[in-house]
């Protein structure tokens, strides 16, 4: 295992955060109006804490279990920030609980802020891993939007959401698929390597280039069987996260 580094001041953040996320949740239901405020300062501590631990490796904090959940649900939170004032409460708490979910998952590892590998030490690195980070939250949303639709949410603009921050999540994620391309180049000496990340990474992205064209087909731009193939894709990508990364022990992901 790679040293640690002492971490000044995360706890608070990480705890403060944490409480205000609990109090946006609340507040969606007792106080909307100031819902966004604390899910934007929720998001602010957030984003202190991961600039805590970069200054505390001198690196982007992106080297453990810990910071990979820690990471992810901030990109979640800072996507529910942007659909704050979604028509559809559905869509914001399907989104909210992704969040919640993995921010709570942290608390199972180590806290501790460790230097990074050689492997990592890399610009494809940091450009490849936030980029898919935030491409699984849009995609969050995309299925958050889904789930508010086959629930009987018609809202043009809920319907509007399912298919932008699918398209969006799709073009952020091709941005991530070169990165990693070059990372895996300068880490392991090919672009594509037959790793169970990878290649769920490539059937991931395959599914969402078929799922961003549904709108140009005569049957395919009904709200139906959009709804049911983002939550699939809400599937899939948890797949091609949480289980190539932390449940596959010899893949060239499972580090941390």
């Amino acid at each position: 295992m790679m040293p640690s580094a002492p971490v000044a001041l995360f706890d608070p953040l990480y705890v403060g955060a944490a409480v205000l996320y609990l109090l946006a949740a609340l507040a969606d239901f007792a106080w909307p109006r100031s819902r966004p405020l604390l899910l934007a300062t929720g998001v602010l501590l957030h984003l202190l804490g991961l600039i805590a631990r970069a200054n505390a490796i001198s690196y982007f904090p992106l080297t453990n279990k810990f910071e990979s959940f820690y990471a992810f649900s901030f990109a979640v939170f800072a996507v529910a920030l942007l659909v704050s004032n979604s028509p559809s409460r559905v869509h914001r708490m399907v989104l909210w609980c992704v969040g919640a979910a993995f921010y709570l998952w942290t608390t199972r590892f180590d806290r501790g802020a460790f230097f990074p590998p050689p492997l990592m030490m890399t610009v494809w690195y940091p450009l490849h891993v936030p980029a898919s980070f935030f491409a699984y939250a849009l995609w969050g949303s995309s299925a958050g939007a889904a789930v508010a639709a086959l629930l009987g949410s018609r809202d043009p603009a809920v319907l509007r959401t399912l298919d932008q921050h699918a398209f969006w999540g799709w073009c952020v994620f091709s941005l991530s698929m070169i990165c990693g391309g070059a990372w895996g180049y300068v880490a392991w000496g090919a672009y594509f390597l037959w790793d169970p990340k990878v290649v769920w990474s490539v059937i991931l992205w395959l599914f969402y280039s078929g799922f961003v064209h549904l709108r140009h087909w005569p049957t395919g731009n009904r709200a139906a069987p959009k709804s049911v193939l983002a939550i699939v894709g809400l599937v899939l990508m948890l797949i091609a996260y949480v289980g190539t990364s932390f449940f596959f022990s010899h893949g060239s992901h499972s580090f941390g």
